[in-house]
């Protein structure tokens, strides 16, 4: 009798491992189908998970200096520019992506000194919303100062400036981006009212200009000469960069960031120079390459590039960039100058 009980609660126990067991296997089932199977069997190809990439687009431009201006003006200059915007990405090609403006990310704004002494001092600040505006210009002093205490000590007056973005859409910003890292076809329409004065742009408030010019920063492959496809690039490999002069840049960018520069200053880049590259690591599913140099060339007046890096990220399945960082140092002996910095990040 004993061994009959034990017998049918054998039967019972299997039969209930059984159920549970068809339950384990059907959420599997159903894990796997909404993982692996639900676009496809929704009828949206594969080619679709790389169209609507959002990401943020930012930069920053730094520099101060002082000297002597055609031999009797002595000059005091700081400035320090930031501005960031949210972007779509579309895979139009297979080397290709097409980015187009979402909104900005945060308040764009710039603190700087005016005129040849640098004893007044400018903040202005830019968005959609005027109240995140005059939060930034109502700090700007105290950034100033953290920034700069030496220039801080000469300031005797301060002025303010909110401006409302008024541009909206996709043309704002747009540019293409290969593969290869190279971003082109860039274009701007971003319109801006000054608060208090009628002009679109008051003491060359050009910061989203200016980030354009950033946008052209990234003027060159990543990639070898001989490799056209990143599934070819492997741990361990090295190799240089076309020869890079970014004379053109320089100008662009300090055309906008000061009456004395757009109008009497050019920067020449001496001599070309080449990036460093190094496939870094290969991950499941990334890839990340790193890019430097060291060239002290000189550019304008002693100054000179001592540091260059670019770093990138890139996702293997469609060469999609998960982050592209660009860094460009610009100083002299007495330990004067700046830098620019900019990257794109994917964030969704």
């Amino acid at each position: 009798m004993t061994g009959t009980i034990v017998f049918i609660e054998k039967i019972v126990y299997h039969c209930k491992m059984r159920r549970q067991i068809k339950k384990i296997v059907l959420i599997l089932f159903c894990f796997m189908y909404w993982t692996f199977a639900h676009d496809f069997l929704q009828g949206k190809p594969l080619e679709e998970k790389t169209n609507n990439l959002k990401y943020r687009f930012e930069y920053t431009f730094f520099g101060e200096t002082t000297g002597v201006f055609l031999l009797f003006f002595r000059y005091r200059v700081f400035f320090y520019v930031n501005a960031s915007v949210l972007l779509e990405a579309k895979k139009i090609d297979q080397n290709t992506f097409q980015f187009n403006f979402i909104d900005i990310d945060k308040t764009g704004y710039i603190i700087r000194t005016w005129g040849f002494s640098g004893k007044t001092l400018i903040t202005g600040a830019a968005d959609y919303d005027l109240g995140k505006a005059q939060q930034i210009l109502d700090k700007g002093f105290l950034m100033f100062k953290e920034k700069a205490p030496d220039f801080a000590r000469v300031i005797k007056r301060q002025k303010v400036f909110p401006f409302k973005i008024l541009s909206r859409g996709k043309n704002v910003l747009t540019f293409k981006r290969e593969i290869n890292g190279i971003h082109k076809d860039g274009s701007l329409d971003m319109k801006l009212k000054s608060v208090k004065f009628e002009k679109d742009y008051d003491f060359y408030f050009k910061i989203y200009p200016m980030m354009l010019e950033m946008v052209k920063i990234y003027n060159h492959s990543f990639f070898p000469a001989n490799i056209k496809k990143i599934s070819q690039l492997e741990p361990g490999m090295k190799w240089k960069s076309p020869a890079l002069d970014f004379s053109d840049n320089m100008n662009g960018v300090g055309s906008y960031s000061a009456y004395l520069v757009d109008k009497h200053i050019t920067f020449k880049q001496k001599s070309p120079f080449k990036l460093s590259y190094r496939v870094v690591s290969r991950e499941p599913g990334k890839l990340t390459v790193h890019g430097e140099a060291a060239p002290v060339v000189k550019i304008w007046d002693g100054y000179k590039v001592f540091k260059v890096n670019r770093t990138v990220e890139i996702r293997l399945l469609d060469g999609a960039a998960l982050e592209d960082s660009f860094y460009v140092g610009i100083g002299k002996k007495e330990g004067k100058g700046g830098f620019a910095k900019c990257s794109l990040t994917l964030i969704q």
